[in-house]
């Protein structure tokens, strides 16, 4: 099990002092501590946290909106609060906090819910990127259809003759087949 940095929240500064306590005692790093809500953005901007513990109920901004901005800087985030009610645990799904732990907070709950959060958070990066190449996979083989298409109507050939032409094409000048399928489609 990996040690985090822990970037963490709560307006009550004993509950923050338990926290920190706790977390350093388990190896973990507390990088920064805020009051409230603006702090803890300038906070996350200043020390990059592997991920933020946050009470929901702070000044300035409440706990899941600072989540939603955290989510935007690439930091994810366990929420604290005695509110359990539906309208903070919707609220909370939406924004895509990835864990939520009741007060009064046991110790034995924190940690593993912090590393459990720090997991799916990397398992949702990891599967991002994994649809973005998806992405430009299908985006790069569309060009290459739409530009098979264009070649073959050009010269009143078969699309794998168009094909092979345009692959000898792109060896023959040393240029990437997507370069010459994107000239292709512009002269087209």
């Amino acid at each position: 099990m990996s040690y985090l940095s822990v970037l963490l929240a709560d307006d009550e500064v004993l509950t923050r002092l338990d926290l920190r306590e706790h977390l350093t005692k388990e190896g973990h790093v507390v990088c920064a501590e805020a009051g409230n809500g603006l702090d803890v953005l300038e906070l996350a901007k200043l020390t990059n946290p592997d991920i933020a513990l946050l009470d929901i109920k702070m000044p300035g901004l409440d706990g899941i909106e600072v989540a939603n901005q955290l989510r935007l800087m690439g930091i994810p985030t366990v929420l604290m609060t005695a509110y359990y009610q539906p309208t903070f645990i919707n609220r909370a799904e939406k924004v895509g906090v990835y864990g939520y732990l009741n007060k009064p907070i046991r110790q034995q709950d924190i940690i593993p819910s912090l590393h459990i959060a720090y997991g799916r958070w990397k398992e949702m990066q990891k599967l991002s990127r994994e649809i973005d190449l998806i992405k430009k996979k299908m985006e790069y083989q569309k060009k290459v259809e739409r530009a098979k298409g264009i070649y073959a109507l050009e010269h009143g050939i078969s699309e794998l003759e168009a094909h092979n032409a345009i692959l000898r094409i792109s060896m023959s000048h040393r240029k990437p087949l997507f370069c010459v399928c994107d000239e292709i489609i512009r002269k087209g």
